[in-house]
């Protein structure tokens, strides 16, 4: 109630009561276990609400010692739009971190990181075989700007002006080779190192990723997802068609 009715406030957002009720029927649903299906209209503000409750959930779980065993756990949410994972990263948990530990109701900053396929990021030793490939051609100035850009950003979703062609010659593949000489330093495995930083509270998925996960864990593979306490799907209307792309077989004539 205070972080609605008074911080959040003091910080230039109106009081939504309908923002307030999805708090606390998220936050009733997280400390149960049980299960909320939540249809939130349009600009109540669900994004908040529901950080909110995960951060509630994680401070009173540990001051309490209610499921101590998964404390250390993350909470996932999975999203269908690309923009909302930006607008967290950048926007919603940055701004509410900042109010809940100026006013010490966390002890640090929240931590965040956006999970994604291999394809996604770049592998060091074939972004090497590629940059020594083009070094004398005369390639286009801007994709060869986009590869050597690579260099220092190991996202290819944060470089511009990358060729297709680029990108799947230097995107990490299906299967990394164990004896891959470069696997101490690859910025692709130390990124999966820190996905498992216990400190990092929050993980960011799209649908896709997240059922990607659930197949592994279904089939006895390793899953993609680190061991979460809570699962939060936003934009749920998006996860039929998700799990129809995941799941499904589509027949030719």
């Amino acid at each position: 109630e205070m972080i609605f009715r008074k911080l959040l406030p003091e910080n230039g957002l109106n009081v939504r009561e309908e923002q307030i009720r999805l708090c606390h029927q998220m936050l009733d649903t997280l400390f149960c276990g049980n299960i909320s299906l939540c249809d939130a209209g349009v600009g109540i503000g669900k994004t908040y609400a529901y950080l909110t409750a995960c951060v509630m959930l994680r401070k009173y779980a540990m001051l309490t010692g209610k499921f101590f065993l998964y404390n250390s756990r993350p909470v996932v949410i999975s999203t269908s739009s690309v923009a909302l994972q930006k607008a967290m990263m950048e926007e919603y948990i940055p701004f509410l971190s900042k109010i809940l530990w100026e006013n010490g109701i966390i002890q640090s900053p929240l931590q965040a990181i956006i999970r994604k396929g291999k394809e996604h990021f770049v592998c060091d030793s074939r972004l090497d075989q590629r940059l020594e490939a083009v070094r004398n051609k005369n390639k286009n100035e801007e994709q060869k700007s986009a590869l050597l850009s690579l260099c220092h950003q190991h996202d290819l979703d944060q470089v511009h002006g990358l060729s297709g062609f680029d990108r799947r010659l230097v995107c990490v593949p299906k299967f990394c080779p164990k004896d891959c000489s470069g696997r101490t330093d690859c910025r692709y495995q130390k990124y999966l190192e820190k996905a498992k930083d216990p400190e990092i509270f929050i993980q960011i998925c799209n649908h896709n990723y997240l059922l990607a996960d659930a197949s592994h864990r279904d089939r006895g593979f390793r899953p993609l997802l680190t061991d979460y306490r809570a699962l939060i799907i936003d934009e749920a209307h998006q996860l039929p068609e998700a799990a129809r792309q995941m799941y499904g077989k589509t027949l030719s004539n």
